[in-house]
């Protein structure tokens, strides 16, 4: 680093069984950060925690952009296959599917 200064490791989790693709800190409460990756899952952590809130799964295919509504009650999750899915945070299920992409959703 030109400075000369350390970076700062903020906090360090395994946050997926393969690698990391996406990761989304939610912007109303700055607390929240959703990561998407190779497993195919969707995980939600708290910031300061150490193990996922939840674990979304129903993505066929790697998960390579993830990000929150305005609200944090949905995440909005696009895979490798084209697919996207809108993810409930209350009921920690998919609410809706959209298909139709021929490539990877960034």
């Amino acid at each position: 680093m030109a400075s000369g200064r350390r970076p700062f490791k903020f906090q360090e989790f395994a946050a997926h069984s393969g690698n990391v693709r996406c990761v989304s800190i939610g912007r109303k409460s700055c607390q929240v950060l959703a990561t998407g990756g190779d497993d195919r899952k969707v995980n939600v952590w708290a910031l300061g925690k150490p193990n996922a809130l939840m674990s979304l799964s129903g993505h066929s295919s790697p998960v390579e952009c993830v990000t929150f509504d305005s609200q944090e009650e949905v995440i909005v999750a696009g895979s490798t296959s084209g697919t996207i899915k809108l993810w409930d945070l209350d009921q920690a299920k998919p609410i809706r599917t959209l298909v139709g992409h021929r490539s990877d959703c960034l």
